[in-house]
């Protein structure tokens, strides 16, 4: 397989990107994609990517409470908002198995929200940011506690789960990044157009030994696919041949025009690796050992080239081209072309 390679100091011409986008397009096992599965790995995307914005939460805190407040809004409306995955809101999934902790932690983003609202008025802002940080610790441990309520051990254990958590939580990152610098919606939607499916693994069940689709590993169910959009080569190109799209694509130490996005980009690069060193690493295959060596290597690549701003096309190959290529091989996952939008 002929492999796309980019030096982190060369800035890549239009003509590159043009170049690469039609590669992309025209070869279905380099074309980025996105990936269907069942509704355990993409709760679990979800817990990691409330983590990241109470996580921005606590860093604002003292010094940006305006910019605080919409990451702990932000957080707040990941769970309490219709997903169009799953067509209801996580907050509903969660109180199916256990009430009481979808409560806890509703009450305590709501907490959180409220509390950075009224922080600029404070006193005492040392006092305010311990209050936040342990704030945020509750939290993240009541969405360790949904999450061990939610999936069962041994599919929070199951190395493709959270392999998949992992190419989720790069989507994640590519799509932050892109809206950070401005790039349009169509064009990232575009370079992003496929899906995983083939996976099945239908034998466990969750903790409560209750069905539903909520414990089996159906990778190719339309239901559960998560769609980070599909387009056609004319989308793609259209998008690049604005100004702002231009710019962002190729140029190095990329001008943000979405502080939050890429704040959010950045928080995911660094929860991808907490993912990948205490969930995903200690029950990888020890026969993968070379293919859990790359995806760590990626992870650590996509962390630093969204804080050094790389152009959109090298996060764009590390994501598609590098990570998820990682993850196809060593899981035999199957790719196949979204058709839905974004």
């Amino acid at each position: 397989m002929k492999v796309i390679s980019f030096q982190s100091t060369f800035t890549v011409g239009l003509a590159t990107a043009i170049s690469l986008v039609l590669m992309l397009l025209s070869n279905p096992i380099l074309m980025a994609h996105t990936f269907s599965e069942n509704e355990n790995a993409l709760f679990l995307t979800l817990i990691n990517k409330i983590k990241a914005e109470t996580q921005l939460v606590a860093q604002a805190a003292t010094n940006n409470t305006q910019q605080a407040h919409v990451h702990a809004k932000a957080a707040l409306g990941l769970l309490t908002q219709v997903d169009p995955v799953v067509n209801t809101t996580w907050a509903s999934e969660i109180s199916e198995l256990n009430p009481r902790v979808t409560a806890d932690l509703l009450k305590s983003l709501n907490d959180l929200r409220n509390s950075i609202g009224s922080s600029a008025a404070s006193s005492s802002i040392s006092s305010n940011s311990n209050s936040v940080q342990s704030k945020v610790a509750n939290i993240d441990n009541l969405l360790d506690e949904a999450a061990t309520v939610r999936i069962s051990s041994n599919l929070l254990n199951n190395p493709k789960t959270q392999a998949l958590v992992l190419a989720n939580l790069g989507n994640e990152i590519y799509n932050n990044y892109g809206k950070a610098l401005g790039i349009p919606q169509s064009t990232i939607a575009s370079m992003g157009g496929m899906k995983m499916t083939g996976m099945n693994m239908n034998t466990a069940t969750n903790s409560s030994g209750g069905s539903g689709g909520m414990s089996s590993m159906n990778m190719g169910s339309n239901k559960s696919s998560l769609n980070m959009g599909a387009g056609s080569s004319s989308g793609t190109m259209s998008g690049m041949n604005s100004m702002n799209g231009q710019a962002a694509m190729n140029q190095n130490n990329s001008p943000i025009k979405n502080m939050t996005a890429y704040q959010t980009a950045q928080a995911l690069a660094s929860i991808a690796q907490q993912a990948f060193n205490k969930n995903f690493k200690p029950i990888a295959p020890s026969n993968a050992t070379s293919s859990t060596t790359n995806i760590g290597k990626y992870i650590d690549e996509l962390k630093n080239a969204v804080n050094n701003k790389t152009p959109f096309t090298g996060v764009m190959e590390i994501v598609h081209v590098k990570l998820h290529q990682s993850i196809i091989t060593a899981y035999n996952l199957k790719l196949g072309v979204m058709t839905t939008n974004c």
